[in-house]
């Protein structure tokens, strides 16, 4: 059954106000477990979270966002001097937020399935 446009138009909506919320959680969740540079953060993405599908200039502008509200911290690694990379860590405020994002994501994820799978 194909889509009308519709149809996709909706799926399209829905699904960037989904990954608008779930992309912070998921790089929050990464950078607790490894620090890493931008680009880095984009190629876990990538290969973790197909549905997210993001791009540079989505991430970096997002990375800086969650610094502002110090949730992550940076710092630069000058080990190869042509190329210096910024590094992002969780800060202790970023993981509190973590851990109330994550207990929330479950309480949804486990009450969407169950309203999804719901038989009459």
């Amino acid at each position: 059954m194909s889509m009308t446009k519709k149809t996709q138009d909706e799926l399209d909506r829905w699904s960037k106000e989904v990954k608008r919320g779930a992309v912070t959680l998921a790089i929050l969740s990464l950078l607790s477990k490894k620090r890493a540079y931008g680009y880095e953060v984009v190629k876990l993405l990538d290969v973790k979270m197909s549905f997210l599908a993001l791009e540079q200039g989505t991430v970096y502008p997002l990375l800086r966002r969650l610094e502002k509200r110090e949730l992550l911290k940076s710092e630069w690694d000058y080990e190869d001097p042509a190329k210096a990379k910024k590094y992002y860590t969780v800060t202790q405020e970023g993981l509190k937020a973590l851990g109330a994002m994550t207990q929330t994501w479950s309480v949804l994820s486990r009450e969407m399935r169950e309203v999804v799978n719901e038989v009459e």
